[in-house]
């Protein structure tokens, strides 16, 4: 009984310093070294040179920009970079992203980082209100699980998968030769 205890105590002991993180459970990717959230990709494109894919995310980047919030893009042709600062609105919550997209011949690399969380802070009559706040998401992660945070979560999750599902259809841009076709 004597030499189980020692056992006993050091099996409980390293069990307790190898928790480091005791709230990591997320919805959204992290990244491992930063951890920060990071949504990327690399998506093979046949048949597409690297012009006609920077073309297609330039258009793709502008379009955004017409129906969401969206700052000025940064392109870099000769490296074949488009950057664009998206925000996506909902109701009175905002969601925003910075959206980078690398083209080479043939494949394109897409990555969703710098994500924030806009909400309104309305104040009840006759309170002082600070106006809408914004966060990065990290902060809503990192918090103690709860309904609402995992409600938050989920539909971040959605319209950022949204957005990319949105990215791979424009960058699939199927050429049509202008003839509408009748069955």
């Amino acid at each position: 009984m004597k030499a189980f205890l020692p056992y006993l105590l050091a099996l409980v002991c390293s069990a307790a310093t190898a928790q480091e993180a005791p709230y990591t459970f997320s919805l959204l990717p992290l990244d491992s070294q930063t951890q920060q959230v990071v949504y990327s990709g690399a998506v093979p494109v046949a048949n597409a040179s690297k012009a006609q894919l920077f073309s297609r995310a330039q258009g793709w980047a502008a379009q955004k920009a017409t129906f969401r919030k969206a700052a000025p893009q940064r392109i870099g042709p000769e490296a074949g970079v488009v950057s664009t600062h998206i925000t996506l609105k909902t109701g009175q919550e905002a969601y925003g992203c910075l959206v980078s997209v690398s083209v080479k011949d043939s494949l394109y690399h897409y990555q969703l980082h710098h994500v924030t969380y806009t909400k309104s802070d309305y104040a009840r009559a006759g309170k002082y209100s600070t106006g809408p706040t914004t966060t990065r998401i990290e902060k809503l992660v990192y918090t103690r699980p709860n309904k609402y945070r995992d409600k938050k979560l989920a539909e971040v999750d959605t319209q950022l998968k949204r957005l990319i599902y949105d990215l791979q259809q424009a960058m699939l841009d199927k050429p049509t030769d202008g003839l509408a076709t009748q069955l």
